[in-house]
């Protein structure tokens, strides 16, 4: 992995003809890797330019996939399986996992919509690079728009139920949410906005509020909140000499 700069980023790219936000993409991001999404129109292009940009840039070239059915109703299947695909390709790759980020700002609506539900169910970071001003040159700084939320509620979905529980109180002290809250959990809440600390308290964001929300409304999960115990007999179980990672 040093290699290709270790950097810890890998880059799935949705796209259709124009190329300038994928340049845009790798020159913010500095991936170790690059995957490119696309319809079987542009594959062949997009193979000799992700070939070119991997000398350029210095990153491990990665896959050009494609779907033929862009314009069917099957596409939203194809194109995340496509994603699915190169995600546990990587896994199998790397000893350790990728930051990934998916940009959804080439292509088709539905190729848009698809990437979002993508990065959603895989935690992936969603980003769209907006069109510089007229006659501006891109910066990468500043022409990227990320969407923190939209993780947050993709890390939200895959926590365990007593995490889903704890957060429940919207707000609390910092000493117990350490108790129960792993450090990485809470970093990934933090960058995705969902979670603010003030002094020695914590609290979910409106944001996060509406996330937890949606989590707790779904079946299964509001169905097994309900066989657990309250969170003060959580919090009173851990053992008094565990302080956690603060």
């Amino acid at each position: 992995m040093a290699q290709y700069g270790g950097s810890g980023i890998g880059l799935i790219l949705f796209m259709g003809q124009r190329i300038e936000h994928a340049i845009t993409s790798i020159q913010k991001y500095v991936p170790e890797v690059v995957h490119i999404v696309t319809s079987d129109k542009f594959a062949n292009q997009h193979k000799k330019r992700l070939k070119d940009w991997a000398k350029q840039f210095s990153f491990r070239q990665g896959t050009v996939s494609f779907v033929g059915d862009l314009f069917e109703e099957s596409s939203v299947a194809s194109l995340l399986n496509e994603v699915l695909t190169i995600y546990r390709s990587e896994q199998e790759l790397q000893e350790n996992e990728l930051d990934w980020h998916l940009g959804i700002t080439g292509g088709t609506m539905n190729m848009a919509a698809t990437g979002s539900y993508a990065g959603l169910l895989l935690g992936m970071k969603i980003f769209y690079v907006i069109q510089p001003p007229e006659d501006g040159k891109p910066m990468p700084n500043r022409d990227i728009i990320e969407f923190p939320q939209l993780q947050g509620l993709g890390w939200m979905l895959h926590l365990p139920l007593e995490v889903i529980s704890f957060l429940g109180q919207e707000s609390g002290e910092m000493g117990d949410f350490c108790k129960i809250i792993p450090e990485q959990v809470f970093r990934k809440l933090y960058e995705s906005e969902l979670v603010i600390i003030d002094g020695d308290k914590w609290f979910l964001t409106e944001e996060g509020k509406v996330n937890l929300d949606f989590v707790k409304g779904t079946p299964i999960v509001s169905k097994m909140l309900d066989k657990l115990h309250n969170v003060d007999k959580i919090v009173d179980e851990i053992s008094d000499s565990y302080v956690g990672w603060a």
